[in-house]
């Protein structure tokens, strides 16, 4: 009895995590509450969410990005869902002296490649994009759904 016992608890304790861990395939998007600012210019805010941060007091939703366009004056990007299908696409232009991460390192947004994956941020209750929560941000030119 107390061998059968022992055995379920191990079971119980090891399968906790592993609960645990699927209830975080939400990324805790499920959980953001969205400005109507926000939704209206993005309706699929919340489709798109692949994570939740909180950082000075804000909650910034994140979103993966594919380059489509870059100029001297702007850059156009895909937001993927995630099966990394476009469903969104927005026109911004950077802050002066303003770098992307890619891989690690920081590049300027004129010299991004064509197909390059990037990660944004928008604080949930104001519409903004960010290349990351505590960076300036950038003036969003236009949205369109695809």
């Amino acid at each position: 009895m107390k061998r059968t016992m022992l055995a379920l608890a191990c079971a119980l304790a090891l399968s906790v995590p592993t609960i645990a861990g699927a209830a975080d395939d939400n990324y805790g998007c499920d959980a953001v509450n969205f400005g109507q600012e926000v939704l209206a210019k993005l309706p699929n805010a919340k489709k798109l969410c692949r994570g939740v941060t909180e950082k000075n007091g804000g909650v910034y939703v994140k979103y993966v990005g594919r380059v489509v366009d870059t100029s001297a004056d702007a850059t156009t990007i895909e937001f993927l869902d995630k099966d990394n299908k476009a469903v969104s696409r927005a026109k911004f232009k950077p802050a002066a002296g303003q770098m992307a991460s890619v891989n690690g390192k920081q590049m300027k947004y004129s010299e991004l490649k064509k197909g390059t994956e990037l990660r944004f941020y928008i604080e949930n209750k104001r519409w903004g994009l960010f290349g990351a929560p505590n960076d300036t941000a950038m003036q969003i030119l236009s949205v369109q759904q695809l």
